[in-house]
């Protein structure tokens, strides 16, 4: 048994480093010279800049990964300032409270608001189907939850729109509480150690460290290998790259796409045109990351939190900003601060598709306003535009996740954080079951052998 991964993002290459020690004999392809896929940290005149995710939600297995790497000491945890995280509204910050009960015990909410949720106990689960984030919160919640949690969060983290995710597929934890306990609240006291806000980490160097510790023990990466055609012949899987190599007449037993949506679709096409078809459904929205740095003398604003997010009520131009110098230092001077801010996501596309200059205008002239900055332009901006930026876990992804399913049955996996999850804990926990799952399936050797 041979297993062909097609795509050095972290799914694939944390695919690789569990079926290697496994014992099971794989080929990763990934067609570019860097791994990592959306994790790429730069440094860039003396500044140290995240171009995909800034820090990681530590998780037992994303722990044990780091200890086996041996990369204990390059963790670099969020400062204490980490655990304070804000809300824009009626034009100022507000602190969001760190879990869910404190929200009813501060002036976040209204005591309209208030008893409204204390109700939710009593609402009776329902099975809804396509019910959205936004149809699920009204139902058990109120509407009063909608506009300053809800929404500024969906947006944050999956850069989507609540009136389109769905619950069941986002955040399957919520509806599984309503549907085992009868009410998410009842959920939630069964899972005390719930919080608005987890621990996160990078490191020293950024957050590309991980993908290339993770590269760095593997004995089958390819890099500079673009899959470009995949043929199926009596079972077997067969990899036509663009460079010609030892691998292109190589038939491998089981075929694991660890690519986005729509290359992964492109390359469907022929063998299987079907799941191609619903791939290329699948929606990433737009989104510019845009660093900006000042000198701490020129911000009024204290920074002292993880970082802001934006309702859309207040009809901002970001999606919000991560405070990351105060979260981790080595980011710029000490005299300086930075800010990472996002423009776009799936409310917010036509922003991100703005003219570069006036986006980096507007995202100055944004921060002055709210961070009371006297500068007429930052020390240092930069940008990076993803025209494909977070799968949208909406209705049109449903039919993907079906027909994956389906496809294992013929050895064609998903590795991908379009099935396993968005954040990068979530992609390296799938890619460690799936390994264990591709495992299962091995032959068992006979007697003679």
């Amino acid at each position: 048994m041979r297993v062909a991964i097609i795509g050095a993002g972290i799914s694939g290459l944390a695919l690789a480093y569990y079926l290697q020690k496994l014992g099971i004999p794989y080929d990763l392809f990934e067609a570019g010279e860097r791994v990592g896929g959306n994790i790429q940290t730069i440094q860039e005149s003396g500044y140290l800049l995240e171009l995909g995710p800034n820090s990681l939600q530590s998780t037992p297995e994303l722990q044990a990964l780091i200890r086996e790497l041996k990369l204990e000491q390059e963790v670099v945890p969020t400062a204490q300032a980490g655990n304070h995280r804000y809300i824009l509204r009626d034009g100022s910050y507000e602190k969001l409270p760190t879990n869910p009960f404190s929200l009813l015990s501060n002036n976040f909410f209204s005591w309209k608001t208030k008893l409204r949720i204390l109700k939710e106990k009593d609402v009776p689960p329902a099975d809804i189907d396509y019910e959205t984030i936004t149809q699920f919160f009204e139902r058990r919640f109120g509407p009063g939850v909608i506009d300053y949690v809800v929404n500024p969060y969906i947006s944050g983290v999956y850069g989507g729109d609540p009136e389109k995710l769905l619950i069941h597929k986002a955040f399957p934890m919520l509806k599984e509480m309503e549907t085992r306990y009868g009410s998410v609240l009842k959920g939630l006291m069964h899972h005390k150690s719930v919080h608005l806000t987890h621990e996160n980490i990078s490191f020293a160097n950024g957050m590309q460290t991980l993908p290339e510790a993770i590269a760095d023990k593997l004995i089958s990466l390819h890099t500079g290998h673009r899959v470009e055609m995949i043929t199926r012949n009596q079972g077997k899987y067969i990899i036509s790259c663009s460079t010609t190599g030892d691998h292109d007449n190589e038939e491998y037993t089981m075929l694991v796409l660890a690519l986005p949506a729509l290359p992964a679709a492109d390359l469907l096409h022929y063998t299987f045109p079907g799941m191609a078809a619903a791939l290329q459904n699948i929606h990433y929205p737009p989104m510019a990351i845009v660093h900006s740095v000042y000198n701490r003398r020129d911000v009024s604003h204290d920074l002292d939190g993880f970082g802001a997010l934006h309702p859309k009520a207040e009809c901002p131009f970001t999606v919000g900003s991560i405070w990351s110098s105060s979260l981790f230092d080595g980011r710029c001077r000490p005299h300086e601060v930075l800010v990472t801010s996002f423009v776009g996501g799936a409310q917010y596309e036509e922003n991100a598709l703005t003219d570069k200059d006036k986006l980096l205008d507007c995202v100055h002239k944004e921060l002055a306003e709210k961070y009371g900055i006297t500068t007429d332009k930052p020390v240092f901006q930069h940008m990076h535009f993803m025209e494909h930026s977070i799968p949208q876990y909406d209705m049109y992804i449903e039919d993907a996740h079906e027909m994956a399913k389906q496809l294992e049955q013929d050895g064609l996996f998903i590795a991908a954080n379009w099935q396993a999850g968005v954040s990068v804990p979530s992609c390296i926990r799938h890619a460690k079951e799936l390994a264990h799952k591709i495992n299962l399936k091995r032959p068992t050797p006979s007697i003679a052998e």
